[in-house]
């Protein structure tokens, strides 16, 4: 608990004097239950703490991680227990609560396991928007008793923690995650002693395995690629050897992903290929993922590169021209998923100044053969009627400087073909916001919504792009949302059997 308060004290000293800025990227959708665990999750710190009587239970059974090696272990002197349930494939310890299987369900023999993969394609994730969890350092004038502790306390997860997005405490971090936008260099900058990172690249899956990784139970209820990561392990994959992920800062876009990110995911493939004996990698990827890794396959690595490192790249619902949501979004605001308490307009405002969300515009492409809507209306006005290619006029009208001037000098339209073996799939049967309407004189306010189809986030013409591609594999799912691909058994089977066969 002594932890806990201290963190809360030390978040609350560093953010800025200007409580009314408070800001709110992308988030899913989290219930009361979120809060209420974080509620429980402090009782139970505080419970530990005043507990006069410990006990430390030696649980040698949940570091393995594939069946055999799990029903080949034993922890005092009990054997091992996996539980291949799709919400669970964990091996644990007899009597363990966190075991989701009935007795008839869980192995304890080897000769009962699947066999593991004999050919296992080295794997790097690259996660989508708000996919990679964030760690801020904060240098601002802290509180004078907290000072001293800015040393030992430097870094700390700001996407996402539950203390992060409570009432009132999330005016701090999106105070810490702010960017702001210099056009004339066409850069953009945290706030002043603000730093953010994406931590744990490469060798690790810890910051794309959830997106609240506060404790066990929050991390379940806020499952990302962990349902992916323990499939992958239970076919014999090992983190650090055959599988990796990718995190970035998600809140950039195609300058800073040439200037920092690619070069790391360019070396982090070719060590990935030395460690596994020359194999080609693969990558996998949702969402915002897609163009992240397409336009790297694209725009910063040549064939020669490709033909030798990259075996293929699994993309899962890939929003490879954007979303026209994006544009409603950054105009007017949009609710936070849930999180009432949460101002819309400061989220809109926050969004403005990264930029990820221009880039996720749709875009016109002259010369791209799979454009099947040309260049568009997206915004009907009573003055003008905007289309693809004005949209940075229309951001301009609509208050939205930085995010014009970034959309305006966009060179990157991640629509191309990437050139190497590409397994696409995505959803383009659900309704899906495809335009809008409104009066000019309340283009701010919430506009009409005229609707398409898509996979309930982007709309069909950015998830097929990828049709006429030279060395594609088009799969279409019916009424899989945008991102629930990563939490439906079926999907992520498939997947895994095309990299561990």
């Amino acid at each position: 608990m002594k932890a806990t308060l201290l963190s809360i004290a030390l978040l609350s000293s560093l953010c800025s004097a200007e409580p009314e800025r408070a800001y709110s990227p992308f988030f899913p959708r989290l219930e009361k239950k979120v809060l209420d665990e974080i509620q429980l999750q402090a009782q139970a710190e505080a419970k530990a703490e005043s507990s006069e009587e410990r006990v430390t239970f030696i649980d040698d059974c949940s570091k393995y991680t594939d069946c055999g090696s799990c029903a080949s272990a034993s922890s005092l002197f009990v054997p091992c227990r996996w539980c291949p349930k799709f919400d669970d494939v964990s091996c644990h310890q007899v009597g363990s609560l966190s075991n989701s299987c009935e007795s008839d369900e869980q192995i304890v023999e080897p000769d009962q396991c699947p066999p593991l993969a004999a050919v296992r394609k080295p794997t790097i994730i690259l996660p989508g928007l708000i996919g990679s969890n964030l760690e801020a350092a904060a240098h601002r004038q802290a509180q004078q008793a907290l000072a001293r502790l800015l040393d030992e306390l430097r870094l700390f997860t700001v996407w996402i923690s539950g203390y992060e997005i409570a009432p009132e405490f999330y005016k701090c971090m999106f105070d810490n995650i702010e960017l702001n936008y210099d056009a004339a260099t066409e850069s953009v900058t945290n706030n002043p002693g603000v730093e953010v990172q994406a931590p744990s690249y490469g060798a690790s899956v810890d910051a794309v395995e959830c997106l609240v990784p506060d404790s066990s139970k929050l991390c379940g209820m806020t499952s990302n690629w962990n349902h992916f990561i323990k499939a992958m392990q239970a076919k014999g994959y090992v983190v650090g050897k055959d599988l990796f992920s990718a995190p970035f800062d998600f809140r950039m876009g195609e300058k800073q992903f040439m200037k920092e990110d690619w070069p790391k995911l360019k070396a982090l493939v070719e060590e990935v290929y030395d460690l596994n004996n020359g194999t080609p990698v693969a990558f996998v990827s949702i969402s915002y993922g897609g163009p992240f890794g397409g336009a790297f396959l694209t725009d910063f690595v040549d064939e020669a590169w490709k033909a030798k490192y990259i075996d293929s790249f699994v993309s899962l619902s890939g929003v490879f021209n954007g979303a026209p949501m994006v544009a409603h979004q950054l105009i007017s605001g949009m609710p936070a998923y849930g999180l009432s308490w949460i101002d819309e307009v400061a989220l809109r405002d926050a969004m403005r100044s990264w930029p990820a969300f221009p880039w996720l515009l749709p875009t016109y492409v002259p010369d791209d053969p799979n454009d099947e809507g040309g260049d568009r209306i997206i915004m009907y006005t009573d003055v003008h009627n905007y289309t693809l290619s004005e949209l940075p006029e229309l951001l301009e009208a609509a208050g939205a400087t930085a995010a014009a001037d970034i959309k305006r000098k966009q060179k990157i339209a991640p629509v191309g073909d990437p050139g190497v073996k590409v397994h696409c799939w995505f959803t383009e049967d659900m309704p899906t916001e495809w335009g809008y309407y409104q009066a000019m004189e309340n283009i701010t306010a919430p506009p009409g919504i005229l609707y398409g189809v898509g996979d309930g986030t982007a709309d069909k013409s950015s998830l097929n792009r990828c049709e006429n591609w030279s060395n594609v594999e088009v799969r279409k799912f019916s009424n899989v949302s945008h991102s629930a691909y990563l939490g439906r058994e079926d999907i992520l089977d498939d997947v895994v059997a095309l990299l561990a066969q």
